[in-house]
C-alpha cells in the first residue's frame, strides 16, 4: 500500500473514506490498495484495513464486510457514510463516543421479553370488555 494512504489508514484507526485519501493521493492508489487486498470496501466510498475483518475459516461466508467488523468500527464506518446525515440509536451513539455501558446486555433491558396481546376488537368493531364474562 502507498505510504501515504497507509499513514491515513492508520490515523483514521483503520478506516478511510474516499473523499479524505483522494485530497492527498490519487484515485488509482485507492484502487490499487483494494485491488492487492490491503484495503476492503466495507460501504459506498468507506474503507478499512483489511486486517480488521473477522474472517475465521469461512464463518462468515455471505456476510457483509461490514458486518465482519468489530461494532465499534462497524458503527464508525456507518458514521462515515453517513457523514452527518444520519443518526445511530443511543447505545450505538454511545458506543462511538466511547461511553457504552459494560456487558453484553443493555442498560435496563428487561429480564425476559415477550410480545405484548391487545385485545382483538369484537365484531361490532369495539374491543372486548375486560373483567369477568357472565
Amino acid at each position: 500500500m502507498n505510504s501515504v494512504l497507509r499513514e491515513l489508514v492508520e490515523r483514521g484507526g483503520g478506516l478511510v473514506t474516499r473523499a479524505v485519501a483522494e485530497q492527498v493521493v490519487p484515485e488509482w492508489t485507492l484502487q490499487r490498495a483494494c485491488g492487492s487486498g490491503d484495503l476492503v470496501r466495507v460501504l459506498p466510498e468507506v474503507f478499512v484495513a483489511a486486517h480488521l475483518l473477522n474472517d475465521r475459516q469461512g464463518e462468515w461466508r455471505g456476510t457483509p464486510a461490514v458486518g465482519r467488523l468489530d461494532p465499534a468500527l462497524g458503527h464508525r464506518a456507518a458514521c462515515a457514510w453517513a457523514e452527518g446525515r444520519g443518526a445511530l440509536s443511543h447505545l450505538s451513539a454511545l458506543a462511538v463516543w466511547g461511553a457504552a455501558p459494560a456487558g453484553d446486555r443493555p442498560p435496563a433491558a428487561p429480564e425476559r421479553t415477550g410480545r405484548l396481546r391487545h385485545p382483538q376488537p369484537a365484531r361490532g368493531g369495539r374491543a372486548p370488555a375486560s373483567g369477568p364474562h357472565p
